[in-house]
């Protein structure tokens, strides 16, 4: 991704950048969130995170990059690797830092799935982002 299609972050939180455009409770949720996922060290509820659109882009971009760590040390180690697949992590959690690709209405990306019936859905915004350029 080029840098100019990164979402501007307007601080950060234990290293994660936060996406500009949200206002101080979503923030807090975002930092909650990212907290909880930098707790976890099992890679199904990781692979889980990435997946899942209640959770917020900066939270779940966190699972995808710890899932690409626990590989890359596996391969430099030459441990058997984690049994999770890097093109389906990377295939839910793309779009999710693109100015591009950014949804307007809900906190995610516009590649993320749509809602399945009886499930939540992403997030939505307060204020569609049209509203507040």
């Amino acid at each position: 991704m080029r840098n100019r299609d990164r979402i501007p972050t307007i601080g950060e939180h234990r290293g994660v950048g936060l996406h500009d455009h949200q206002d101080e409770e979503r923030l807090a949720t975002v930092r909650r969130e990212i907290d909880a996922v930098l707790d976890l060290t099992d890679p199904t509820l990781l692979v889980e995170t990435c997946a899942d659109v209640t959770w917020s882009p900066e939270a779940r971009l966190t699972a995808a990059a710890k899932l690409k760590a626990m590989h890359q040390i596996a391969a430099e180690d030459r441990k058997v690797r984690p049994t999770f697949d890097l093109a389906y992590v990377a295939a839910c959690t793309a779009g999710l830092d693109s100015v591009y690709w950014r949804s307007p209405w809900h906190y995610g990306s516009l590649l993320d799935p749509g809602r399945a019936p009886g499930e939540a859905g992403p997030v939505p915004r307060d204020v569609p982002l049209e509203d507040c350029r």
